[in-house]
């Protein structure tokens, strides 16, 4: 199945103003939010959490964005999806999409449970998997992940998306860990020689390994983390191997917000 995310409108505005996409990793301190723009539209993967809401509609309007075409929620932790109801007000984006994992009724946290019952009766929701393709104007974003639900683990289903623009594939691993990166790697289906890796768990070590490293081979490597956080992200262990490979590191703590086109 293939989904389109398409603009209507296209004929209306001049052919010189379709822009090459571009793709920003925002600071959202503990958490994580990704805004493809394409001139004054954007597509926003996950949304950091509820308390970085008024920050992130500040970034969206510095960035001159004026209409949201869609979200997409990697899955439903706090740090990733807890901005979703403040944007919901702010933007009357046409999609929102998550990958559909079903949750026991006695999830946690409460905001987790509220928002997957928001999403359960949302008429633009749509539910996305392994092989499924989004488009946004010149960018490409393939879902690799997850195939199926074994369990009620969040981050081990998270949405792994790769972003591609113009031949550069930036690689989005979400809080997915080691196992998810080895059934990946046993499939064959990681791109190679990608521009950038978003890494994964925030750095946490239980993500990142050197086989995901080298079959991927990024330039850069993206992590998003709040400063002197107290799960001690990224992990010391995560940095020396991304120095043994040469890749070079940008961080939302030291760094701010990321462009990364």
């Amino acid at each position: 199945m293939i989904l389109k995310i398409l603009l209507l409108s296209l004929f209306l505005l001049p052919l010189q103003l379709q822009a090459e996409s571009s793709i920003i990793v925002l600071d959202v301190k503990e958490g994580q939010s990704v805004l493809i723009k394409n001139n004054d539209e954007g597509l926003l993967i996950d949304t950091g959490h509820m308390g970085q809401s008024t920050s992130i509609l500040n970034k969206l309007h510095q960035y001159g964005i004026k209409r949201i075409n869609s979200i997409i929620l990697t899955h439903l932790h706090p740090d990733h999806a807890g901005g979703y109801f403040r944007l919901k007000e702010a933007f009357l984006f046409s999609n929102v999409f998550s990958n559909c994992q079903p949750l026991p009724d006695n999830v946690q946290p409460d905001s987790t449970r509220w928002i997957y019952e928001t999403l359960q009766s949302t008429q633009e929701h749509h539910c996305l998997k392994a092989g499924d393709v989004l488009s946004f104007h010149d960018a490409k974003l393939t879902i690799l992940w997850p195939y199926e639900f074994i369990n009620n683990n969040l981050n081990r289903h998270s949405l792994i998306i790769n972003i591609t623009i113009n031949e550069n594939d930036v690689l989005l691993m979400a809080d997915t860990g080691l196992i998810v990166e080895q059934e990946l790697s046993s499939r064959a289906t990681l791109p190679k020689n990608i521009s950038t890796l978003i890494v994964g768990h925030h750095g946490a070590n239980d993500a990142t390994s050197m086989g995901l490293l080298r079959r991927t081979n990024p330039e850069f490597a993206v992590i998003s983390v709040n400063k002197n956080n107290i799960r001690g992200y990224p992990s010391g262990d995560v940095i020396k191997r991304l120095k043994l490979m040469g890749i070079r590191i940008l961080r939302t703590d030291t760094h701010g917000d990321i462009p990364l086109r």
